[in-house]
C-alpha cells in the first residue's frame, strides 16, 4: 500500500507567497534613530524580493546554487535580500559583522560568495575584506546613492551598485521555480569550536520545518496578534528563524538596525509596543538595569526568550516581578537551526516546581532526537543522570559542509590562522559513527523531556577530582546586588589541577577590593558546598564577549595566562603549596 497524499515539496517560496498573500498588510518596521521608523508591509517585502532576484539573474548572473552574501545589520532591506536569495535557488549567506576580520575572511571563501551586499555602514569593514576574497565579483551598497570614484577606490576598483537604484523600474514579478526541498537556502558558520568557522548548510525542507515549529504553543508561539521586537541579528542563525516564521504567522516584524543599547532599546519599546523579544541575556540584563535608573512609563512587553548563552535566574525573576514579563530561556546552535528548546513549564505546574522548569533550557521539540552520553553510555533521562548532549533529527546538520578545491578561489579555504583546516576531520570529530551531533554541551535531560545545561564541556572546571559548572557559580555571584556579571575560568593549582578564578563587573559604588571579594563568597556559602566556593577573584571593567554575546572564555584563558588580571585570592582549598 502507498500513501494518496500529495508531494508538494516544503519550501520557503511557498512560504513567501502565502505571507504576502494572507498576511498582506502585516507591518515590518525598521528603527531609524534620526528619522522616523520606516515602514513596510509583507506585501512590499515579497515585491521587492522579486525585484531583486531579477537583478541578480539579470546583472549578476546569479543562479541555482550561488552563494550570495550580507554584511548588514537587521533592516527590512536584509530581509528582503533573505527571501529573494534563497527562493531563486540560490544560497543566503548572512555575515557575521562582529567575528574577527579574518574569520569573516575565512567564510567569504569557504562559502565561494559571488556577490556581497553591504551599507555605508559596513562598507569601511568591507573595504579592507575584499583584497583577500577573489571570489566575490560585485559589491551592492543599501541606499540610493551616486557612484563616487573614492567609493569604487575604497572597495578595491570591484564593480560596485547600488540597492534602490537596481531595483529601479524592475519587475516585482520573479518565476519562483518549484525547488527540490533538500535544496541548500542559507549557509551560517559556527564558531563555537576550536579551529576554523564550521559552515552550517540549511536546506528548504529544515527551514519550513523549523517555521511550523516556532509556532506551536511550547515553542515561541507566534500569532498575528503580537509584534516581535528581533533582538537577535540575522547574522546569528537567521534571526533564530523568526524572519521566516513571521509570514507564516503574520507577526508584525521591528528591526533596530543594528542598535541595540539599552536606551535604544527602551525608546524603542516605549514608541513601538513590541508584545514579544528575543537577544541574547547581556542585552535583557543590561535593559533592566537601564529601566532601575529610568523606570519606564509602561510595559508592553509579555514574552522575552533568551538564548546563546544561559540565563542567571535573577535576570529571569527580577523580569517577571518588576515588570510582568516572562523571560523564556531557550537553546539551540547554528548546527540545529533554531531553538530546539524552549523553557515553558507544563500546564498547573506552579511554585518552587515552576521556577526551576523556567531555569532550564526547556523541552525539546518534537523535530529532535537527544540522548545524554557520560563514557560512551547513553543515560537515562534523569535529573541526576549527566553527560553531553548529543542530537539527531529533521533540523540538525548532519556534517559539516566543504567545497571541493577546484577554483583560484577555494584554495584560500586552505588555511585558517595559518594552520591547514580540515573539515573532513571536524565531521569525524564532532559527529559520532552512528549519525548524532556531539554539541559539546553537558547537561541532564529528565523524564518531561526539558533540558538543563551545566557547562560546555571546556568550561568545567576539574578540581581535585571532582567537576565544577563555572555556568553555576556565574548565576549564583551575578544574584549578588553589588554585581553587574560573572565569568568563571579555571585558574592553575598545584594541589588541585584548578580552582574556579571569578572574573567580575562591580555596579558603580563598590570598591574592588579582598573585603568585597569576601562578601560574594561569602555568600555563595548559603548555595555552595566549601570546595567549590572561588577563593580566587579579579575585578575588572567589563568582560569580554563572543560574537553571539556569550562570555569568550577562549580570551578570558589567553589573558590570564598573559597575566593581564589583578588577582585577589582568599584563603581556601585552592592555595598552592
Amino acid at each position: 500500500m502507498h500513501s494518496t497524499m500529495q508531494d508538494i515539496p516544503l519550501s520557503l517560496t511557498r512560504i513567501l507567497k502565502y505571507g504576502a498573500s494572507v498576511h498582506a498588510d502585516t507591518k515590518i518596521t525598521t528603527w531609524v534613530e534620526s528619522d522616523e521608523p520606516a515602514e513596510s508591509t509583507f506585501r512590499t517585502v515579497a515585491g521587492r524580493a522579486g525585484a531583486f532576484a531579477n537583478a541578480l539573474r539579470d546583472e549578476f548572473g546569479i543562479t541555482s546554487g550561488d552563494r550570495v552574501a550580507t554584511l548588514l545589520f537587521n533592516c527590512t532591506e536584509h530581509l528582503e535580500i533573505m527571501w529573494a536569495v534563497p527562493c531563486m535557488g540560490a544560497v543566503f549567506h548572512p555575515l557575521n559583522i562582529y567575528l574577527m576580520a579574518e574569520q569573516i575572511e575565512y567564510t567569504i571563501n569557504h562559502a565561494q560568495d559571488r556577490v556581497i551586499i553591504a551599507s555605508e555602514q559596513t562598507a569601511p569593514l568591507l573595504a579592507r575584506l575584499l583584497p583577500n576574497c577573489p571570489s566575490i565579483e560585485a559589491v551592492i551598497l543599501l541606499g540610493v546613492g551616486q557612484l563616487q570614484a573614492s567609493t569604487t577606490e575604497m572597495l578595491g576598483g570591484i564593480k560596485l551598485h547600488y540597492y534602490e537604484a537596481l531595483l529601479d523600474g524592475r519587475s516585482t514579478q520573479y518565476p519562483w521555480p518549484e525547488l527540490p526541498e533538500n535544496s541548500p537556502a542559507a549557509i551560517c558558520y559556527s564558531t563555537g569550536t576550536t579551529g576554523s568557522p564550521k559552515a552550517v548548510v540549511y536546506s528548504h525542507r529544515s527551514l519550513y520545518l523549523q517555521s511550523m515549529q516556532l509556532h506551536a504553543t511550547d515553542s515561541f508561539a507566534l500569532t498575528g496578534a503580537e509584534s516581535f521586537l528581533c533582538g537577535v541579528p540575522i547574522y546569528h542563525v537567521l534571526s533564530w528563524g523568526v524572519p521566516y516564521a513571521a509570514f507564516l504567522a503574520g507577526t508584525p516584524l521591528i528591526f533596530t538596525s543594528g542598535k541595540v543599547s539599552a536606551a535604544v532599546l527602551a525608546e524603542v519599546i516605549a514608541t513601538l509596543h513590541p508584545r514579544m523579544a528575543h537577544g541574547v541575556p547581556s542585552v535583557w540584563m543590561e535593559l533592566l538595569v537601564h529601566y532601575l535608573h529610568n523606570p519606564p512609563q509602561r510595559m508592553s512587553l509579555a514574552e522575552i526568550f533568551v538564548g546563546g548563552a544561559a540565563a542567571p535566574p535573577i535576570l529571569i525573576s527580577m523580569w517577571e516581578e518588576r515588570y510582568g514579563v516572562d523571560v523564556l530561556q531557550v537553546w539551540g546552535m547554528t548546527e540545529t537551526g533554531s531553538a530546539v528548546t524552549v523553557a515553558r513549564p507544563s500546564a498547573g505546574i506552579s511554585g518552587e516546581a515552576r521556577r526551576l522548569y523556567r531555569e532550564s533550557q526547556g523541552r525539546f521539540s518534537a523535530h529532535v532526537e537527544y540522548r545524554v552520553v557520560n563514557d560512551g553510555e547513553v543515560q537515562a533521562n534523569s535529573d541526576r543522570n549527566q553527560g553531553e548532549i548529543q542530537l539527531r533529527g529533521n533540523t540538525v546538520t548532519g556534517s559539516y559542509y566543504h567545497p571541493e578545491a577546484n577554483s583560484t578561489a577555494e584554495t584560500r579555504t586552505a588555511t585558517y590562522q595559518g594552520v591547514a583546516a580540515n573539515d573532513a576531520e571536524s565531521n569525524i570529530e564532532l559527529f559520532t559513527p552512528d549519525g548524532w551531533l556531539r554539541t559539546g554541551d553537558v547537561g541532564t535531560v529528565n523524564a518531561d523531556g526539558f533540558l538543563t545545561i551545566h557547562d560546555r564541556a571546556l568550561d568545567v572546571i576539574r578540581s581535585g577530582g571532582e567537576w565544577i559548572y563555572s555556568a553555576q557559580i556565574e548565576n549564583l555571584i551575578m544574584e549578588a546586588p553589588e554585581v553587574v556579571e560573572a565569568a568563571t575560568i579555571g585558574y592553575p593549582s598545584v594541589k588541585w589541577g584548578e580552582r574556579p578564578l571569578a572574573i567580575t563587573v562591580l555596579h558603580p559604588g563598590n570598591e574592588a577590593c579582598a573585603a568585597t571579594a569576601e562578601a560574594l563568597r561569602d555568600r555563595l556559602q548559603e548555595f555552595l558546598p566549601g570546595w567549590m566556593l572561588p577563593e580566587y577573584w579579579s575585578f575588572v571593567e567589563s568582560i569580554d564577549k563572543t560574537s553571539v554575546g556569550k562570555f569568550d572564555k577562549k580570551e578570558l584563558r589567553k589573558k590570564l595566562a598573559r597575566g593581564k588580571f589583578e588577582i585577589i585570592e582568599l584563603p581556601g582549598p585552592g592555595i598552592s603549596g
